[in-house]
């Protein structure tokens, strides 16, 4: 039943009075953002009461028949969408035995499909339609139950006009169609696909988006009063709320959104799908200016641009002025209507920030730029339907820690899939490389949807990286992990692993480990224990489930307040180590996206001096497993000890640190010593040397052909092996 959440649109729009509808406010001081005067295309609501009560088609009358039709609109009103009340559409989805709903414009007889499913993520409302009339039309078929429509209002729209923030009094723009742009309605903002993700756009933060939201491509000119024209209602795509990550109306500098929007309910096509093109987005907006940038949205207009441009796709080009920390600043034309808009560098074709607000009659128009942290933690952790669909890759023994050399190591791998996804069978590949060129192996199925692979032989000593693939039905190729192959996982090779520090913090005291509080430190200390379920930012659990770590702030209301706080390690030996590795599992929670970070350093002098080995500002929410090389950063000797500090300094940001499974270790070879030694374990001749030659030796393995003439297995490879295997080993 949707019945709450047409009731609840309908508040929402009915909130704004008439007057902020029809008059013009005063344009603020600069900066203001884009949307003020005013927040969005004036709407107003018109009760209405149909009701179709159940109804159910005849049996034998046609597998689907239109049960009921109705006329509902608002007199006059440019444009109008329809709000749902009671809604009972029974029936599979796709299945011919189902029921739906179509909304048809008597304008041009645009139409709206909409199922059960469809229903329920356009949050009982319609999509736009030009015009003041349409018809809503219940279809069901004989075996589906009774199905009901109720229309319990329609939202009428209204003109409106809004001041500009144009660069020199003239406006400049001209029309424009690019397939990645959209307008959002009825908040009369601009988004924007970005990155070739299917279903997630940006737009400002003072933007929303929210419920009962649509996102609208290839907008038409508005009419000729200015009012807006809907496109079909197959170019338009209903807000997923929960894929909604913003900063709200945050100021200068830190205005964004990023959100979802479902699939078209005509089509089932994704905006990308449907558009066929996004922004690409760059690392960081330039920090030398000059350069020529475009804005491109649907900016309100005034005499004397004709009344159709309002509203309408319009771009226009100027000179990049200057990035300040998170803001971005140009001299290109902007009105109402364009806040959302993406900030393109023309030298690249790339978005380089978001455009938030006015500001030209004084020092330029303003954006945030991309490279705002806030910003990237939001994209690197997608909600809603900004997940994209995938094959999912999930390891039921674990990933191994080292493998040996001599190819004798299984992984196995459980393939999963999102709904709409498809496994292609005899996809799934092991890719492994030591330095020295791909081996590329073949997983086998072993059971429903699990597969295994053997490591091939690789070169001892050193790490090597690997990756799994898996393609879908499509032929779209997924790596795990995704930013593979130029960052895959990496593990060591050797007959065996040798440890120098492996701690659990279950067993190890206390007191190996030194803390070391600032006198500015207010709270949120490094304590070892087992994290406290429901403390704001932190860890649910252990790393490895082993039940304790060290962390901060172990109470439901503490986290880090100034400091820092530090946690050193004991001083270990490494002398006897080659090339050492160091692994830790670190968490992080900071919600203000700023610079306090977990930064982590190494010393090869018993602490008198430190070398950084990373400086963690994102938010991860989840633990993340790092591991480096410490000969590429200090000497190795036998005063190593490592360093975690965290400090919320200016104290801004709910902020958490963890630490856990800290290890330093090496992997370690073994060479054979004899020809004879050609079984595990190396180093050591005895029978399962023999048995392993008399099974080479039999099946023509060339480990057997220890004695010329090479090639040929005869009584000289025995007498070989015999007397290797007299000599022994050291």
């Amino acid at each position: 039943m949707l019945t709450t959440l047409a009731v609840a649109a309908l508040l929402a729009l009915t909130a704004t009075p008439d007057d902020a509808r029809t008059s013009t406010p005063a344009l603020p001081p600069d900066p203001v953002p884009e949307h003020i005067a005013p927040p969005s295309f004036p709407e107003h609501v018109v009760p209405v009461s149909v009701d179709s009560g159940d109804r159910q088609a005849e049996p034998g009358a046609g597998d689907m028949q239109r049960v009921y039709s109705a006329q509902v609109g608002a007199d006059g009103a440019p444009y109008i969408r329809v709000a749902f009340g009671e809604l009972h559409l029974p029936g599979a989805e796709g299945s011919s035995q189902r029921s739906y709903l179509t909304i048809t414009s008597l304008r041009n007889g645009a139409v709206q499909y909409l199922d059960a499913r469809a229903a329920r993520q356009w949050a009982g409302m319609s999509a736009y339609f030009n015009g003041d009339r349409v018809r809503v039309e219940l279809f069901a078929s004989p075996e589906t139950g009774p199905a009901r429509v109720e229309v319990i209002g329609v939202v009428a729209g209204e003109w409106r006009t809004q001041p500009r923030s144009l660069c020199g009094g003239v406006d400049d723009r001209q029309l424009s169609s690019d397939a990645r742009i959209g307008r959002i309605m009825p908040v009369a903002c601009t988004a924007w696909l970005f990155n070739d993700r299917s279903n997630c756009l940006l737009t400002a933060g003072h933007c929303g988006p929210a419920n009962n939201q649509v996102v609208q491509f290839n907008v038409p000119l508005s009419d000729s009063a200015g009012n807006p024209v809907a496109p079909p209602p197959e170019d338009q795509y209903p807000v997923d709320p929960i894929s909604v990550q913003t900063t709200g109306n945050a100021g200068v500098g830190g205005d964004w959104s990023t959100f979802g929007v479902f699939n078209n309910s005509n089509t089932g096509l994704s905006p990308l799908a449907a558009q066929g093109a996004s922004f690409q987005l760059a690392a960081s907006a330039p920090a030398v200016a000059g350069q020529s940038i475009s804005i491109t949205g649907f900016g309100s207009t005034a005499e004397p641009v004709p009344a159709p441009w309002d509203s309408a796709q319009k771009t226009h080009s100027g000179p990049y002025l200057s990035v300040s920390g998170t803001t971005v600043k140009y001299a290109a034309d902007t009105t109402g209507g364009n806040s959302g808009s993406p900030v393109i560098d023309e030298s690249t074709g790339m978005a380089i920030g978001i455009h938030t607000h006015a500001g030209c009659n004084t020092n330029g128009n303003q954006g945030t730029a991309i490279h705002l942290p806030a910003l990237q933690d939001a994209l690197n952790h997608p909600q809603g339907v900004c997940v994209p669909l995938s094959l999912t890759f999930s390891y039921p023994f674990g990933r191994p820690g080292a493998i040996s050399p001599d190819g004798e190591d299984t992984l196995r791998v459980v393939i999963g899939a999102d709904a709409g996804v498809e496994l292609a069978p005899f996809t799934v590949r092991l890719h492994v490389d030591d330095g020295s060129g791909e081996q590329i192996v073949a997983m086998t199925e072993v059971s429903d949807a699990t597969y295994e692979g053997v490591f091939p032989p690789v070169a001892c000593g050193g790490p090597v990286d690997y990756f799994v693939t898996a393609q879908d039905t499509e032929g779209t190729v997924y790596f795990d992990p995704r930013a593979a192959p130029g960052d895959p996982y990496t593990t060591l090779v050797g007959h065996s692993i040798v440890f120098a520090a492996n701690y659990d913090f279950e067993t190890e005291a206390e007191s190996d480990w030194i803390i070391d509080n600032h006198i500015s430190l207010l709270t949120g200390a490094w304590e070892i224990g087992i994290p406290l379920v429901g403390a704001q930012g932190a860890p649910q659990a252990d790393y490895d489930l082993s039940g304790r770590c060290w962390l901060t702030g172990n109470t439901i209301n503490e986290d880090v307040d100034g400091g820092p706080s530090r946690l050193s390690s004991p001083v270990l030996d490494l002398s006897a180590m080659t090339s050492p590795t160091f692994s830790y599992a670190r968490w992080i929670t900071n919600n203000s996206g700023d610079t306090d970070a977990l930064v982590v350093e190494v010393s090869d002098d018993a602490g008198a001096s430190w070398t950084l080995v990373e400086s963690v500002t994102a938010t991860d929410d989840t633990w993340v497993k790092h591991s480096v090389s410490l000969d590429d950063y200090i000497e190795i000797n036998d005063r190593f000890a490592a360093r975690f500090s965290i400090s919320d300094n200016p104290n801004n940001s709910v902020l958490e640190g963890a630490i856990d499974q800290f290890q330093v270790f090496e992997a370690a070879c073994f060479v054979s010593c004899t020809a004879a030694d050609i079984a595990q374990p190396l180093g050591v001749i005895d029978i399962t040397d023999v048995l392993a030659f008399l099974v080479a030796f039999t099946e023509g393995d060339p480990i057997a052909d220890l004695a010329p003439p090479f090639g040929v297995y005869e009584a000289s490879d025995i007498i070989a092996f015999l007397t290797s295997f007299a000599f022994g080993c050291p």
